[in-house]
């Protein structure tokens, strides 16, 4: 069971990384272009290795049942998640209604969701919420991309199966079921470690950039940023909970550890890609830049009140 007062506490230190990109901006010790090269860091470099790396264990068949439990419900859930959007930001202007509805979809399940369930459940959960994101980049790299382009043809096979998160997983998979983690020299699996680490601490320190440069009248002055925070922190968890918790009444699959980091990883922020892919494909960059934010702070206190849910 998730400990409501360690999650709060780890959710409290991942904010307090968001200060020193905050000084540095503020400072102007950043440049303009760091964010977006902090932004490729992380996104080609330092997510491959976390996913990789925590798939680097010895095989265990007990990991199966809850791993595919938490594959099956993220990619549902994701699915539910886009169609849902679709309900709201309807009149919204085309530019911002791309934000609010891939901010409200996409959680900050990888950077930070990763880091929470290891410190609440153990390095060994780790590899279930890495499970978990392969739902997250099966649709954020093509519906998501979609949205901001306003592209079809990125819902293909090629770019839902291929493109720089699902490579590494498959990369994982495929050490762990061999199972080959002992040919791995060891040196590498340091070098992963290393760079796993990096992950949290550099992902918010672009959260606090983005806040820097964030104009705080401009950043309340529509409701519907409110309404796209409010889907991502509160309502889509919720309902995330509901189906999990209807689908183990209907006594088809109850699994104590699959809804926690399901759930924990559904009340994450809005996802850094939000501004990662507003600037990748020239949207505003400014508006999701607030919207991760905002929704970073707020969820200080709104995921250890979700979280509660899992108590009943």
């Amino acid at each position: 069971m998730v400990d409501i007062t360690r999650l709060f506490i780890s959710v409290l230190l991942l904010f307090i990384l968001i200060i020193p990109g905050f000084l540095l901006r503020k400072a102007r010790l950043a440049p303009n272009t760091l964010p977006q090269g902090l932004s490729n860091t992380v996104l080609y470099v330092l997510q491959p290795a976390m996913i990789v790396v925590a798939f680097i264990r010895p095989y265990d068949g007990s990991v199966i049942k809850t791993a595919l439990g938490v594959l099956v419900f993220s990619f549902a859930l994701h699915g539910l998640f886009c169609l849902l959007s679709l309900l709201f930001f309807r009149k919204c202007q085309e530019s911002l209604k791309k934000v609010y509805r891939f901010g409200a979809i996409f959680s900050n399940a990888g950077y930070m969701g990763i880091p929470l369930i290891m410190a609440i459940l153990g390095d060994d959960a780790a590899i279930y919420a890495s499970v978990y994101i392969i739902g997250f980049n099966f649709y954020c790299w093509s519906v998501g991309c979609m949205i901001y382009s306003g592209d079809k043809s990125y819902v293909s096979p090629k770019k839902m199966f291929i493109n720089a998160a699902t490579v590494p997983t498959y990369i994982g998979l495929l050490i762990f079921l061999l199972p080959i983690d002992s040919y791995v020299p060891s040196v590498v699996v340091e070098a992963l470690e290393m760079l796993r680490e990096c992950v949290a601490p550099m992902s918010m320190m672009l959260v606090g950039m983005r806040l820097a440069d964030m104009k705080l009248r401009g950043a309340f002055s529509d409701t519907r940023f409110f309404l796209s925070i409010g889907l991502r922190l509160i309502v889509f968890p919720i309902i995330a909970w509901l189906v999990m918790k209807g689908v183990a009444l209907a006594g088809l699959y109850s699994d104590v550890t699959a809804m926690s980091v399901v759930l924990i990883c559904a009340a994450t922020p809005a996802a850094t890609a939000t501004s990662m892919f507003a600037e990748k494909f020239s949207g505003d960059a400014v508006t999701a830049g607030k919207l991760v934010s905002v929704s970073t702070i707020l969820s200080v206190v709104t995921m250890p009140l979700v979280a509660l849910l899992l108590k009943i």
